[in-house]
């Protein structure tokens, strides 16, 4: 469990309160029931859960999401919580529990649940229970008694072994104390930096190492598959001249369109939600021209295309209807033609075509093409001449690599044999050696960046064992540390915070625990058949 605070040092009280959040609507927000002879999606030793009950979990989620968000639940928070996957995973975790439930005999009594019911303000009127509003508020929700009793006497057999679970989780105070630690205290480290443009002075390749290099990465060398077309384009803007719009044209448009033209905030200030039809006439004249131009370029488009299909003749056709062929430079399918970029399926065609095959008809917002393959050149591993200067700037990238770490693996193999210390043996190499300063394990390390190797391993340093005694390779260059010095732990602080971090820790511990548990114990009954699922999330 350390490992895996240590490993989130940054935002695990984050991870505490979004898993807490996620395990109240997995297990309380749910509801198993329906109709069974709807179409079934899992069933669970002989008991099935069915499509109507998906669509009741994921409409329970949708609610509860839409009171705590608000007007802030957008598209993009409902892509990110993924309430379909989360209905789909609670129905299947609710099943399995209560399967374990009756497989340990635990129960709930007909107290237990009064009790719940009783307690639960909705139904309280001067702070006691009153049946009558007990039953109006189950009637506005359209939920016999009866139904709503067996729905908490579910989630209570739920809690119960859930927190016979949990129960058996302890924490003391030396973890939280580390965990503490973790997210206050100070470090400073030595460190030293081999950086591999360094070593790139002492490289003088050959030829036959050229050679050599490019036959053992030819792949990554190869030159991809380029062709050369020519175009006929219809642009939309060649057609506009002759059409004539219409005030009952512009009149559709506009009532047809009402959303293109809400007001924005400052424009907002009186009652009509819409731009008036005056203030955007023109822009709408303009939108419909450019649409019946191209309406017009494709009918040419069309009839180009069919007669060059029955003719094979696309630069006859052409000079037949005064029309201009575009030539394109040779280029590869990650290099398309500026003037192509925005032409639909233009890559597809383009490299799929034969020499002399002309496409279907392609368009962008703009116009619509027909494209012919003139020539291709087929994807091909140059040979060393042809490509020397990339080959040569790979070699000397590797092998300037490949040197400084065997540098840093023979100074911490030095480091580690202990015959001098870490910093004589840094300055005796000739090398530069630098402190980060102090600093909180967690945030990107000062001089060196961001590695999370290199904090895991910082939280097993210490006076006694101040070496890392391993190379690390961060952000292009490798680095060996050492611990110099840990600052002070504030004491008062810490005895003022252990009590409330000793209860967050455990929580978090806990559901750690029962989500371990909950996994381990539905892979088991999947493996024997218990638990079957008949349908997917992408079959749902």
């Amino acid at each position: 469990m350390l490992a895996l605070m240590r490993k989130h040092a940054r935002n695990w009280l984050m991870k505490i309160i979004l898993g807490i959040i996620i395990l109240v609507f997995i297990f309380y927000f749910g509801s198993i029931g329906g109709d069974l002879e709807r179409e079934k999606i899992a069933s669970i030793d002989s008991k099935i859960i069915t499509h109507d009950d998906f669509l009741k979990e994921y409409q329970n989620l949708i609610n509860y999401y839409r009171q705590r968000y608000g007007m802030n639940l957008t598209e993009d928070i409902l892509r990110i919580l993924d309430p379909k996957q989360r209905a789909f995973d609670s129905l299947i975790n609710q099943a399995v529990i209560l399967a374990k439930s009756d497989e340990m005999k635990l129960d709930v009594g007909d107290s237990e649940v009064q009790q719940v019911i009783y307690s639960h303000p909705a139904f309280q009127r001067d702070g006691l229970f009153d049946p009558g509003v007990y039953e109006h508020t189950l009637r506005l929700q359209g939920i016999k008694p009866e139904e709503f009793e067996a729905m908490q006497r579910r989630s209570l057999r739920i809690e119960k072994l859930e927190r016979l679970i949990k129960e058996s989780v302890k924490v003391s105070h030396t973890e939280v104390y580390e965990i503490y630690k973790l997210q206050n205290q100070e470090i400073n480290l030595f460190f030293v930096r081999l950086d591999p443009s360094a070593f790139e002075k002492q490289l003088a390749p050959s030829e036959e190492d050229l050679e050599r290099y490019l036959a053992d990465h030819g792949e990554s060398f190869r030159i991809p598959k380029k062709v050369k077309l020519e175009l006929i384009r219809f642009a939309g803007s060649k057609f506009t001249d002759n059409i004539s719009i219409t005030d009952t044209m512009i009149e559709d448009y506009y009532f047809g369109n009402l959303h293109e033209f809400s007001k924005t905030r400052e424009e907002g200030n009186d009652n009509e939600p819409y731009l008036p039809l005056s203030d955007v006439r023109d822009g709408i004249e303009e939108k419909i021209r450019i649409n019946r131009g191209l309406d017009e370029a494709y009918r040419h488009a069309k009839n180009a295309h069919d007669e060059i299909y029955q003719t094979e003749d696309f630069s006859g056709y052409a000079e037949r209807h005064n029309l201009t062929i575009e030539t394109t430079e040779f280029f590869s399918e990650s290099a398309l033609p500026e003037e192509l970029l925005m032409v639909k399926n233009i890559s597809r065609w383009a490299f799929e075509l034969k020499t002399g095959e002309t496409s279907p008809i392609l368009s962008d917002d703009r116009a619509y093409y027909l494209v012919r393959l003139v020539e291709e050149k087929p994807s091909a591993i140059p040979a060393l001449p042809e490509a020397r200067e990339s080959v040569e700037r790979r070699w000397r990238s590797d092998e300037s690599l490949r040197k400084s770490r065997l540098k840093a693996e023979e100074l911490n193999e030095l480091i580690m044999a202990k015959d001098a210390p870490f910093e004589h043996i840094i300055r005796n190499q000739g090398l530069l050696l630098r402190e980060t300063g102090f600093f909180i394990a967690g945030h990107d390390i000062p001089g060196i960046g961001y590695s999370e190797e290199l904090f895991e391993t910082l939280f097993e340093l210490s006076e006694r064992n101040p070496i890392a005694g391993k190379v690390f390779f961060i952000d292009g260059s490798y680095y060996l540390v050492r611990l110099k010095e840990r600052g002070t732990i504030d004491e008062e602080d810490w005895r003022s915070q252990k009590e409330e971090l000793l209860s967050v820790y455990l929580n978090l511990k806990q559901n750690q625990f029962f989500q371990s548990w909950l996994e381990e114990v539905r892979k088991s009954m999947s493996a024997s058949g218990r638990l079957v699922i008949h349908r997917t999330m992408d079959e749902i």
